[in-house]
């Protein structure tokens, strides 16, 4: 579509005229590489040969280019206009019944809905999420601790989805492994693991008997981060306004008589619960337009320190991974 810049009317993209004011429009667009002008249709520069108004990132160079960070430097996103991504990752889940023999296999189909979901049988990790695109869970362990397992990697898994269609939605392209490693690199820096952690830890935390939460993985990143506790405090805030927004459509599908068999998995199991993580809970959130405000400013930021050479390879490395799982 070809929006009028007179008027702001939508109108086919192969109209030469707007439908509604007359305006003529030019059909020719110019190269933000090297300034060249283009054919509207133009997938790559007739001078330079770069690629312009890419349906996807294809390369770190395209992602870097300086068209792109103005893009992501002059961002903002309205809160219906997130509400709306928000609503896009969701919305599979409303056609597909959650339905299954045992209580781990309801939330197992639920999680295999947004990506898939595989078991694995070596390691001291109860699961994980392969960069960003497979949940794996320990399946020796018992039903009631694996429901919270996939849940917690659920919730890393649609917090990557999150910054990843609000980067698709700034940037105008379909996702891409090269937007993809970006995104992977910034969620493992050490204060945004951190913040990743505890948005995952209260997710699950909401899903799972009271006195069962567990931290320890977040209380882990912390013993061992060089930030102050001013810091660490904004990441937990960070991470919690994303759990929120997390939570309040997962309770979509994970309503009160599933919450109630997961209790009883719970009693099954034999499990005991240790109330000490309930401490680690917080009420404290950021308003909408601030958190997201607070994402936009800190991508920017990342973005031009992720964009020098130096890092190139560790991005690179990450890249290899996703294309090759």
């Amino acid at each position: 579509m070809k929006i009028c810049d007179v008027c702001g009317t939508f109108n086919f993209k192969e109209n030469n005229y707007c439908t509604h004011c007359g305006n003529c429009f030019i059909d020719e667009h110019i190269c933000p590489y090297c300034g060249s002008v283009n054919l509207d249709y133009a997938d790559k520069c007739i001078k330079c040969d770069k690629q312009i108004n890419p349906i996807y990132i294809s390369d770190f160079d395209v992602l870097f280019s300086e068209f792109n960070e103005e893009l992501l430097s002059n961002a903002s996103i309205s809160d219906e206009k997130y509400n709306e991504l928000l609503s896009d990752i969701f919305i599979r889940a409303n056609f597909t019944e959650i339905y299954d023999d045992t209580i781990k296999n309801k939330i197992l189909k639920l999680a295999s809905i947004f990506t898939p979901c595989e078991p694995k049988s070596r390691g001291y990790e109860r699961g994980f999420i392969f960069l960003g695109n497979r949940i794996y869970y320990d399946d020796r362990l018992d039903e009631s601790i694996q429901i919270a397992t996939i849940v917690h990697e659920l919730a890393h898994y649609l917090l990557f989805t999150i910054i990843e269609s609000l980067l698709c939605d700034i940037f105008k392209v379909r996702t891409s492994s090269t937007l993809q490693s970006f995104i992977w690199y910034f969620l493992t820096l050490p204060e945004f693991k951190i913040m990743n952690e505890y948005c995952a830890h209260t997710v699950e935390g909401r899903f799972i008997p009271f006195g069962y939460q567990n931290y320890g993985s977040f209380n882990s990143l912390v013993e061992n981060t060089s930030l102050d506790d001013e810091s660490v405090r904004t990441m937990m805030v960070f991470g919690n306004s994303f759990a929120n927004e997390i939570i309040v459509y997962l309770e979509r599908y994970i309503g009160h008589d599933l919450r109630h068999e997961i209790k009883l998995q719970y009693k099954m199991d034999l499990n005991e619960p240790n109330y000490d993580s309930i401490f680690a809970e917080t009420n404290d959130c950021l308003p909408l337009n601030v958190k997201n405000s607070m994402l936009i400013k800190i991508l920017y930021d990342i973005f031009k320190e992720t964009s020098k050479p130096e890092t190139r390879m560790e991005l690179e490395s990450i890249k290899e991974g996703i294309d090759i799982s």
